[in-house]
């Protein structure tokens, strides 16, 4: 406060505090007044006051319930999806293990496997081009077991060509695969028999 609102004196006051209010006494006059500035600030303290209290006490509103309710549901699925992974994963695991122990690798073949319980028909090699004839009772038609196919995919062999074909009238299912610098192979021809041809490049 600059000047007194009766004297209009510019001078030094005396505060007096009563009742929780500031007065002012004007050494001139002697008039007291209230300190408006002080009821400013005050006012502006309550105010912030009750609407800190108000934003505290806040009810939560219906958006409130429905983000908790979609982060719950969104939780959930990631565990189940997690959890079906894990599954899929295992199962895939153990599977792979137990039909593992139906095939075996062929050093004839270059490592390439093949069943365990076969008829071999015939079996031979010349320079770096292996032959081998085997009769299977799990072909069906051109067709091989899913697992054989998982197997010969789980030691890295990869498919660089299949198809069927014909020769001298009879039918066959032909599939090449690769493998660093190998390739090997197989013919399905019908009703039970597996021909085998192994090649290295090296």
């Amino acid at each position: 406060m600059n000047n007194c609102p009766n004297c209009l004196a510019s001078n030094p006051f005396k505060k007096v505090y009563r009742d929780g209010l500031v007065f002012v006494k004007c050494e001139f006059c002697n008039t007291i007044f209230e300190d408006t500035s002080t009821r400013k600030t005050r006012e502006s303290r309550e105010l912030s006051g009750s609407i800190r209290n108000e934003v505290q006490n806040k009810a939560p509103t219906e958006t409130d319930f429905l983000s908790f309710g979609m982060f719950t549901v969104m939780k959930k699925i990631a565990i189940v999806v997690a959890l079906a992974l894990v599954v899929a994963v295992g199962t895939f695991y153990i599977y792979t293990n137990i039909i593992d122990s139906r095939y075996e690798k062929e050093e004839f073949l270059y490592g390439f496997p093949v069943p365990k319980d076969v008829e071999i028909k015939s079996k031979g090699k010349i320079g770096s081009v292996s032959s081998y004839i085997i009769t299977w009772d799990r072909v069906s038609g051109k067709r091989i077991p899913i697992d054989y196919k998982l197997i010969i995919m789980k030691n890295g062999w990869k498919i660089k060509k299949e198809g069927d074909s014909e020769l001298d009238g009879i039918a066959y299912h032909a599939v090449k695969y690769k493998k660093g610098d190998v390739f090997v192979s197989m013919v399905i021809r019908d009703p039970d028999s597996l021909t085998f041809t192994g090649v290295s490049v090296n």
